[in-house]
């Protein structure tokens, strides 16, 4: 696996101090706070898309379970039209 390097410029004291002391609170590095609080806000963004895809995954098929029809609401808003 590819494993980048990264280098943040103009971090504000405040954050680079509260991770200093939550790294200092769990005894790793200040490199391993930052890399671990990195890969948590990217799994919790993937999981929550996971959680809407499937919501709107269960609604479609909920729809076409009650017979919802694409083509035939296409066809009744055609004639409907003229």
């Amino acid at each position: 696996m590819f494993m980048a390097d990264l280098k943040v410029r103009q971090l504000d004291e405040r954050v680079a101090r509260a991770l200093k002391l939550r790294a200092s609170k769990r005894g790793v590095s200040l490199e391993e706070e930052v890399r671990s609080t990195l890969m948590a806000s990217v799994a919790g963004k993937r999981e929550a898309f996971r959680r809407r895809a499937e919501a709107l995954r269960a609604a479609a098929s909920a729809r076409s379970a009650t017979g919802s029809d694409s083509a035939r609401t296409i066809r009744r808003e055609r004639d409907a039209s003229g």
